[in-house]
């Protein structure tokens, strides 16, 4: 986790300063000379407070490139959904809009209702009681009601705005590329392409995940998954309707590019929210040997951590191979943190009844809109 703190105290769960136009967290190294310097300790013009503004001018850039970023993805998104044929004639039919309906409820069905995914999860639920990471998480707690809101209600957007992007992106991929793509299946199969499509995918998956980190723009929606003080397989679900279609674009994409049918498609993005449920588990586990090729529970939850020492690592989602490649992870492999992010102003469910998680789905839904917000403000204000 990277971004909008500037110094945290490791001892503590609460940060020093919460900044929001800080660089991300900086550990604090004090050391004791042996005597005084005659000299000042830095260079004319590069004192701390240089580096502080050298600090604050990259978050700058950083940030506009990351508004940038969102108003590109935008433009992109309305440029496909433009040139889809008929649309304005099938907005104006109101029995399109009923057969729309029906779509999404059963899309809604099946994303949510999916009897394998719900087995997976009563088994890892078990799993945590027996084998628990920290004995105070799970997801029988307040935490695990919102991640379940959000696990009933994320789908109903994603059927919808993130459906209509990705409608978009494809069209857009129609009608730059003319549909085109390398035909390997005679080569190396069906197989061989979803591995190649997979691979592909989880390093485009790993570099973006970094990029939200590094962006502040986008690493307020990411803000949102890394919310959480608990982990438990729901969190996944918990994911900013913003981020589902840098993902889904990063699976489709490569799928296009090598000829993967849409079927084979599916079932690689299905295995892997299946994997990650797994890896957002609160278990004591990191694979044994196996934690040299996948990422783990114990590997994820260093990466949802806010000490110091673990900002910035273990950005993998399903292969541990990207970061060991790239020097993002984390040694520590028999470490069990506490996660969450130090920001007291995002909006954390405390209340378990239906109307309070209901409104934390909408207030944290909204979070990165109004940080988005202030950042405009801020710059308006320079």
């Amino acid at each position: 986790m990277s971004n909008p703190i500037e110094t945290t105290d490791p001892t503590t769960a609460n940060p020093t300063t919460t900044d929001p136009s800080a660089e991300p967290a900086i550990r604090l190294i004090t050391t004791t000379p042996a005597a005084a310097p005659t000299t000042p300790a830095h260079p004319a013009g590069a004192g701390p407070v240089a580096a502080s503004e050298a600090r604050r001018a990259q978050q700058r850039r950083r940030r506009i490139l990351g508004l940038t970023v969102v108003a590109a993805g935008l433009a992109v998104v309305a440029l496909g959904v433009s040139q889809v044929p008929g649309l304005t004639d099938r907005a104006l039919d109101t029995s399109w809009w009923a057969d729309a309906g029906r779509s999404m409820l059963a899309g809604w069905r099946t994303a949510v209702l999916n009897p394998w995914y719900w087995a997976l999860v009563v088994a890892l639920i078990v799993a945590e009681r027996l084998l628990p990471a920290r004995a105070d998480e799970g997801t029988l707690n307040v935490g695990g009601a919102q991640d379940l809101v959000w696990t009933l209600l994320a789908p109903a957007l994603n059927l919808t705005v993130v459906a209509l992007a990705i409608g978009g992106l494809d069209a857009v991929y129609d009608h730059v590329l003319g549909g085109a793509h390398l035909d390997l299946t005679p080569v190396v199969g069906t197989l061989g392409v979803a591995v190649l499509a997979f691979l592909v995918a989880d390093f485009g998956m790993w570099f973006t995940h970094l990029v939200r980190h590094k962006v502040p723009t986008l690493w307020h929606f990411h803000a949102v998954h890394h919310a959480p003080t608990r982990m438990n397989p729901l969190v996944d679900n918990r994911v900013h309707l913003v981020e589902p279609i840098a993902s889904a674009a990063l699976v489709l994409i490569p799928a296009r590019l090598l000829g993967l049918d849409g079927q084979a498609a599916l079932a690689l993005a299905l295995a892997t929210t299946y994997f990650t449920a797994f890896t957002h588990a609160n278990l004591r586990t990191n694979l044994g040997p196996l934690r040299f090729l996948l990422i783990n529970p114990q590997a994820h939850r260093v990466h949802h951590s806010y000490a110091p020492e673990h900002i910035d690592t273990n950005f993998g989602t399903v292969l541990s191979i990207w970061d060991r490649m790239f020097g993002t992870w984390y040694h520590g492999e028999d470490e069990y943190p506490t996660v969450g992010i130090p920001d007291s102003r995002f909006p954390l469910e405390t209340s378990a009844t239906p109307g309070a998680l209901v409104g934390g789905f909408v207030r944290q839904t909204a979070y990165p809109f109004r940080q988005c917000i202030e950042d405009i403000g801020r710059y308006r204000r320079r």
